[in-house]
């Protein structure tokens, strides 16, 4: 049991430390004209290796942070275990995301971001939430996933004469998890998108996000090969753990539930899920020796989940009585070029610069920058005299395939400005989620010209 007292313990760290990176490294004023510049300006050898240790920082960022999981989920579920069998899934995993880094990424540089943007989509969205949703009863043992009885004999056939299966599955949900699971559009991977669309370099832009990719995998083939060597092979301690990884996979059915779903519909989702891991672990006495330590991480559980619970209810019972006054960013809303070209002309005429944020009600980085920064008093005042216009791009139709090839739009929320002329500040360009403070300081800088 000291095993699995250290494995969970490993595990917390982990996630801690993924955490916190998370708070710390982002990419505020990384601007994808500047990277490519990088990439035209410099040998292969130099930027494929910068774009390797730029996928191993991105690896302490949400980017990877709900891979770990699924990666763990893929080995924990083996029957037989052992530390090259756990170094070789979790390669084929990292192989997968890579392959589909790469090759999504050239679709997306010349398709205008439809591939995410489709992957996106709420309806896609839910249907993978339930996967994760069936994976996790399957964990608690509530049934057993199998295929067809003759598709299941010919693989069992297979399966006696090579593991190949396993690892092409571990890559398969690779692929899949890259796709759905990723929340990341970083300014790296704007910047190689744009290097695509401009040079037409497809194939060089492909290698750069693949060796990028590689870089993010490096922790997640570290955590395969601590598994091998660090988890005993038998035990009763399997069911727990696959009892844990089935709270897990609930949590990140409920992650990307989040993207769709009211705040307040997934707060109370997750204050559910830890009250009821909370009684599962902790108050439910547990077998063995480690039943002390499950019992503190039980009740750990449970006391985060009724804050949840209190500070989602509490503001809902208090604005019956008081009226919150919150300030709202001055924005115009747009969803078509020629109301954008609107505004844009409009700017000029009257001697102003303009901000215009794309913006997609499926994009959780977008939901933040309402909730943090666009709704804070200092940064409103900030944008006092610019025309401020939000460009919803949610929809996967010509109208938006239009208005991200006019404006080289691969992800959200991307923010460009121009001066009172109507010039592009480039120099400005900003990708994803930015601070209250990242933000103030590219509103100054468009206020002094």
């Amino acid at each position: 049991m000291k095993n699995l007292t250290r494995l969970l313990g490993l595990m917390a760290l982990m996630l801690i430390s993924h955490a916190s990176w998370s708070f710390s490294w982002e990419f505020e004023s990384s601007n994808p004209e500047m990277i490519m510049s990088f990439i035209q300006g410099n040998s292969a050898l130099v930027y494929l290796g910068t774009f390797f240790v730029l996928g191993l920082l991105l690896a302490f960022t949400p980017c990877v942070l709900p891979m770990i999981p699924i990666l763990s989920g893929i080995i924990v579920g083996q029957d037989s275990l052992s530390t090259p069998k756990a170094v070789k899934l979790s390669l084929s995993y990292v192989f997968g995301m890579a392959i589909t880094y790469a090759a999504a990424g050239v679709l997306a540089g010349f398709m205008g971001s439809t591939v995410q943007t489709l992957m996106q989509r709420p309806t896609v969205i839910v249907g993978f939430s339930l996967i994760f949703v069936l994976m996790a009863l399957a964990m608690f043992g509530l049934f057993e996933l199998r295929l067809p009885s003759k598709m299941n004999t010919r693989l069992n056939t297979f399966s006696q004469k090579s593991n190949k299966h396993n690892f092409l599955s571990a890559m398969l949900i690779g692929i899949i998890s890259t796709l759905i699971v990723s929340p990341c559009v970083t300014a790296p991977l704007i910047g190689v998108l744009t290097y695509i669309g401009q040079s037409g370099q497809a194939f060089n832009g492909g290698l750069i996000l693949f060796v990028m990719a590689l870089g993010m995998g490096v922790p997640l083939i570290l955590v395969g090969a601590g598994y091998g060597s660090m988890l005993p092979k038998t035990g009763s301690w399997m069911i727990r753990i696959k009892q844990f990884f089935g709270i897990v996979m609930l949590g990140i059915a409920i992650w990307m539930l989040g993207r769709v779903l009211p705040i307040m519909i997934t707060k109370l989702l997750w204050s559910a899920l830890l009250i009821i891991s909370g009684i599962c672990f902790g108050l439910l006495k547990p077998e063995g020796t480690s039943a002390r330590f499950l019992q503190i991480m039980g009740l750990i559980a449970l006391v985060f989940g009724g804050i949840v619970s209190y500070t989602t209810l509490a503001p809902i019972v208090e604005a019956k009585t008081v009226k919150l006054n919150k300030p709202h960013a001055p924005f115009i809303e747009v969803s078509n070029l020629q109301a954008i070209e609107q505004e844009l002309a409009r700017a000029k005429k009257e001697n102003k610069p303009i901000f215009l944020e794309f913006s997609a009600s499926w994009c959780s980085d977008c939901q933040d920058m309402d909730t943090k920064v666009f709704n804070q008093s200092e940064v409103v005042k900030a944008m006092t005299g610019l025309v401020s216009v939000k460009v919803n791009v949610s929809d996967n139709n010509e109208e938006v395939a239009n208005i991200k090839k006019a404006f080289a739009i691969y992800g959200t929320p991307t923010m460009l400005f121009f001066d009172a002329k109507g010039q592009a500040l480039n120099h400005l360009t900003s990708v994803g989620y930015i601070n209250k403070a990242s933000m103030l300081g590219l509103l100054n800088q468009v206020q002094l010209g």
